[in-house]
C-alpha cells in the first residue's frame, strides 16, 4: 500500500514539474504577495540547462563553461595515459595532467576513471590531422610518454559560435 501511494505521489509531482516551462519560470510565476519578491537573473544557457526534464530526445544544448559556452560534437582527443594499478594510477593520472597543463596551458586536459582504468585525455580536435600534429608536439615535450599516446575518437567540447 505504501509503495502504491508513493508511486502515485511521484507521478503527480512529475506532472506538476512537466507542466512548468522551467524551474526559473516556475519560481518567478509564484504568487509572492505574502512572502516577498523573487527576482532571478541568469545566463540564458543556464536557464536552458534547467529546462524541463528530458523526455527522451532533446536538442544539443550548450555546456556552460566558466569562461565560455561550449557545444559537444564528434572529434578527436589524445589519450596520454592509461593505467589500472589500484595503488598509484589516480595520483599518476593527475600528475601527468599537471605536467601537460604546465607545458600547454591553452590546451584542455581531462582525467577520466572508468573502472579499473584511470586515463588522461588531451585536447579537443575536430580533425585527426590536428590531433596528429599536437601528438607530435606532446611526444617532443614528453618523450617518456610517447609509446602510451593514442589518438581516439571522442565527444569533444568546442566553443559555441554566435
Amino acid at each position: 500500500m505504501k509503495r502504491w501511494l508513493l508511486g502515485v505521489s511521484f507521478l503527480l509531482s512529475l506532472g506538476v514539474i512537466q507542466a512548468q516551462d522551467s524551474i526559473i519560470e516556475a519560481l518567478a510565476s509564484q504568487d509572492s504577495a505574502s512572502s516577498g519578491v523573487i527576482e532571478i537573473e541568469s545566463d540564458p544557457a543556464i536557464t536552458a540547462l534547467l529546462g524541463k526534464p528530458n523526455g527522451g530526445s532533446a536538442p544539443v544544448r550548450p555546456v556552460v563553461n566558466s569562461e565560455m559556452a561550449t557545444v559537444k560534437t564528434k572529434g578527436f582527443r589524445i589519450q596520454a595515459f592509461m593505467d589500472s594499478d589500484r595503488t598509484k594510477s589516480r595520483a599518476e593520472a593527475f600528475n601527468r595532467q599537471g605536467l601537460i597543463r604546465a607545458a600547454f596551458p591553452d590546451t584542455e586536459t581531462y582525467v577520466s576513471y572508468m573502472a579499473p582504468n584511470w586515463k588522461v585525455f588531451v585536447g579537443d580536435f575536430l580533425t585527426r590531422e590536428e590531433a596528429t600534429a599536437f601528438k607530435a608536439l606532446l611526444q617532443r615535450e614528453f618523450p617518456e610518454f610517447g609509446k602510451e599516446m593514442y589518438i581516439i575518437a571522442d565527444q569533444i567540447n568546442i566553443p559555441q559560435t554566435e
